[in-house]
């Protein structure tokens, strides 16, 4: 971290030990409301971080996000679509994207949104919607195509059949149409929908009164 300023440092570790708390301390983070429903909070940290950081910050929490997703996928998966993040393409990839570039979404808000608060809900709410999007895609397009670890049978209930099944079932049966949009729109509704709200409200305090703390206008 040579090229970090202090400020940097410090934002980083303080943000990192949030977001290890968050991901692995059982359903603190990765939050398991039924097999099919839940929701994930560590984004949230993710996205301060390069709010008063820089991309290089917002691109290591978005890393160490992701790697907590491939831990817990690997060591207790409890949802049916868990053991699909075994894959680092699906669980550390789209995470270090959105923290690295959420940055650059920031200051292109700036520069169009005078009204501070109103920059801030959009920034929170349109990075969690970004991250749904790719999480989502790439986890379809790995589960399909298998391309994922074998890990069933550490979690009672979980097997192959059922992953796949789950995703044709919510493809079909739900939004209906086409199988991948149906499954990303589906996902979207019922997932990703509490994910906008809390990051929103809660990145757009956090930063307000950050901003108080930090003498930052």
């Amino acid at each position: 971290m040579k090229n970090f300023s202090t400020r940097e440092i410090t934002l980083t570790a303080v943000l990192t030990a949030v977001i290890l708390v968050l991901g692995l301390v059982p359903n603190f983070g990765y939050v398991s409301v039924t097999p099919m429903v839940g929701f994930t909070t560590i984004h949230i940290p993710v996205f301060i971080g390069a709010y008063f950081g820089s991309r290089k910050v917002g691109g290591f929490l978005g890393l160490v996000f992701g790697f907590t997703s491939l831990f817990v996928a690997f060591t207790r998966p409890v949802g049916l679509l868990d053991p699909v993040f075994t894959n680092p393409i699906v669980s550390v990839l789209p995470r270090f994207l959105v923290g690295f570039f959420a940055y650059d979404v920031l200051q292109f808000i700036k520069k169009r949104i005078t009204n501070k608060l109103s920059g801030d809900v959009l920034f929170f709410a349109f990075m969690t919607v970004l991250h749904s999007f790719l999480v989502i895609t790439l986890l379809y397009v790995s589960a399909v195509n298998y391309w994922y670890f074998d890990i069933y049978g550490i979690s009672e209930g979980l097997t192959r059949e059922g992953t796949l099944g789950v995703i044709d079932y919510v493809a079909k049966y739900f939004i209906g149409g086409n199988s991948f949009l149906g499954f990303l729109l589906t996902i979207v509704l019922v997932n990703s929908i509490l994910e906008v709200v809390m990051c929103t409200i809660v990145g757009s305090a956090v930063v307000n009164r950050l901003k108080v703390a930090l003498s930052i206008k």
